[in-house]
């Protein structure tokens, strides 16, 4: 049987347009392709968040078309950015799996308009990430690269194929090295800083990472799902190939995080919540509740005091803003997303 991509059990995309329409007609799901599925060489159930009627979001991305002719933008074939966007700080980044672009806001107030787009690398984004130069990072799940963009750029600056095979989770460490999440081949890649030649290779054996984080000491956490626990959390050293299971009490991860105090947030799925566990703990010292929708991604911002998760509501995407670290739940940041579950902000807590 050939292995499920991803948590999403994604097909390439003719496939997926297939299973749109025949779900369309029955009124069901298409295993495989866009509704749940169990990844039967894991051993595990159907994911908990899951996209659904996926072609309603390509058509709300209409807005993108509109949003070019902005006054003051700077428009092209790449995409576009007005002058706040080009500076790279203080934003939101919001992509869409399904309309291979990133929609770009300022992160002051509340349902701000789009600022920019970026459309030029991207091939069905899957995951994002800000490094501490305000470099954007995305992984594409379409055409197996890892692209990255220059603040005020709307073209990839650096592509790096080496190695990636349908990348899912994307970091970059304090010393610049980029990691990459392979759920094809069940690895995670590492490239020293500026290459594009995999450095090292991680194999995960019977289990699939899902997402990445990094630490103020540069050690790598991957997120998995599979192996003997289901659904975990793996600690390495820098430069090494074996880890630590940190044995965490979880459902189903989505997203890692690590904060500067060395706390380790998740999005567990099966919550859903978000969770937090003090360093060398396995069970969580906080589980804030996702009210109302399925969370996916989570991005903390550089003060600490803040952090974004992107959640499916319905059938749309909203990015909820979240005080760290008392966990309460301060506001819908913006209600009706541009984009899907891919999502980063900048500056971001890059270590």
């Amino acid at each position: 049987m050939a292995k499920i991509i991803g948590r999403r059990g994604r097909a390439p995309v003719a496939a997926a347009l297939a299973g749109i329409f025949l779900a369309s007609c029955s009124g069901g799901s298409t295993p495989g392709a866009l509704g749940p599925a169990a990844n039967p060489s894991l051993g595990g159930a159907a994911p908990n968040a899951n996209a659904r009627v996926r072609e309603d979001r390509v058509a709300a991305n209409g807005l993108h078309s509109a949003a070019r002719n902005r006054p003051g933008s700077i428009a092209g074939a790449n995409g576009w950015l007005r002058p706040d966007a080009m500076a790279g700080k203080n934003l939101i980044y919001s992509g869409s799996y399904d309309a291979n672009s990133i929609t770009i806001y300022s992160s002051k107030g509340k349902n701000p308009p789009p600022i920019g787009t970026i459309t030029a690398g991207l091939s069905n984004p899957e995951r994002l990430f800000v490094d501490k130069q305000l470099k954007l990072y995305a992984t594409n799940i379409g055409n197996n690269t890892i692209v990255a963009y220059k603040p005020g750029g709307t073209s990839p600056s650096l592509t790096i194929s080496d190695g990636v095979n349908s990348p899912t989770g994307v970091v970059v460490g304090g010393d610049g090295t980029v990691y990459c999440a392979n759920v094809g081949n069940d690895t995670v890649t590492s490239y020293k800083k500026g290459k594009t030649k995999v450095a090292l290779t991680i194999s995960l054996g019977n289990a699939t990472p899902e997402n990445l984080a990094v630490d103020a000491h540069n050690n790598l956490y991957v997120a998995y799902e599979g192996g003997t626990r289901g659904s975990g959390v793996i600690e390495y050293p820098p430069g090494q190939t074996s880890g630590t299971d940190l044995n965490l009490v979880v459902g189903d991860v989505s997203a890692v995080e690590v904060d500067r105090q060395g706390n380790v947030i998740i999005i567990d799925g099966s919550g859903p919540s978000i969770d937090v566990f003090p360093a060398g703990a396995t069970k969580p010292s906080k589980a804030i509740p996702v009210p109302a929708g399925s969370p996916f991604e989570l991005s903390l911002g550089k003060s600490e005091k803040q952090l974004y998760a992107s959640v499916e509501v319905g059938l749309g995407w909203a990015i909820q803003e979240v005080a760290y670290p008392n966990g309460k739940v301060l506001k819908t940041k913006i209600s009706n997303s541009a984009g899907e579950w891919p999502l980063a902000v900048s500056p971001d807590n890059a270590l």
